[in-house]
């Protein structure tokens, strides 16, 4: 039960970092090549390297998408 409160409370949290253009240029690539958006590479990345560290429970599971779609029928609406 306490896990499930710690899922529902965690949400995505616009942050702002200066980086390297080096390696900004590197993080699209490394997006690319996984078909995904740097914002999912750069989460998914360091998710796993919490997980790894210890920082993060090895129960703990990424939040998933969260955009559009009708989420009171489990279904998106694209499906229809």
């Amino acid at each position: 039960m306490q896990v499930l409160l710690l899922f529902m409370s965690r949400k995505r949290k616009p942050v702002s970092f200066r980086i390297d253009e080096l390696v900004v240029e590197t993080l699209s690539k490394l997006a690319r090549e996984e078909n995904t958006s740097v914002n999912r590479y750069i989460e998914t990345h360091f998710f796993r390297l919490g997980k790894e560290r210890g920082f993060i429970s090895p129960d703990a599971q990424l939040i998933g998408e969260t955009r559009g779609g009708d989420t009171t029928k489990g279904t998106d609406a694209d499906d229809n």
